[in-house]
């Protein structure tokens, strides 16, 4: 990974990303400071490569223009922003960022999952943009290194998964009530049926 990163630092220097970046004091102000990039849980190979590829499919309003780079230089380039970290994140900082991100991803299962059944979802939408925001809000301070800031929104980004769980969960419930009401009614329905029928024999 050592021999990536270092000819992804290549690529960088050849690309001139240094004119928009910033990297440990050094580089331009357009875009983020890239010092601590590589402490974005979120941000892994995968994302940069699409980063480079397609900048607004995965950062909304970025200005950053489309690179289309080979693989072997994306592979690299990517590399190289993973190794960008000028301090590291504490460990319990770092599990519970992921561990946000994973809630947020089953949660979207959940929502979706529901929202297949007919429910009406939308202020669970809502809480679910939220917890986004936050991890959004994550990044911009693990750029800055605000480690505080850090612990305060990745506490409200896991205590909104959190509930977004108990809302799915309640949901599940009514629709599991909804299927035993619905059991019932069709065997006092069969029952009923049985009883006509012997009625009408005796007669």
């Amino acid at each position: 990974m050592e021999k990536l990163s270092a000819i992804g630092k290549e690529v960088y220097d050849l690309k001139g990303c240094s004119g928009c970046h910033k990297i440990a004091g050094i580089g331009g102000d357009l875009g983020p400071d890239l010092s601590n990039e590589g402490n974005i849980v979120s941000h892994d190979m995968e994302w940069h490569k699409r980063h480079f590829r397609e900048p607004q499919s995965v950062v909304s309003g970025s200005t950053m223009p489309a690179f289309d780079l080979p693989g072997p230089e994306s592979d690299a380039l990517s590399a190289y922003m993973i190794s960008l970290k000028s301090a590291e994140l504490p460990k319990d900082i770092e599990r519970n960022i992921k561990m946000a991100h994973e809630r947020l991803d089953e949660a979207r299962h959940g929502i979706d999952e529901i929202k297949k059944k007919g429910f009406n979802v939308d202020h669970i939408e809502v809480k679910y943009a939220q917890g986004w925001t936050h991890l959004e809000t994550i990044n911009n301070m693990i750029y800055t290194h605000n480690l505080t800031g850090v612990y305060q929104e990745t506490e409200a980004a896991i205590n909104i998964t959190r509930e977004i769980t108990q809302d799915v969960l309640s949901y599940k419930k009514e629709l599991d009530h909804r299927v035993i009401q619905s059991i019932i009614l069709i065997v006092l329905l069969a029952i009923i049926a049985v009883l006509i029928f012997i009625k009408l024999l005796i007669l």
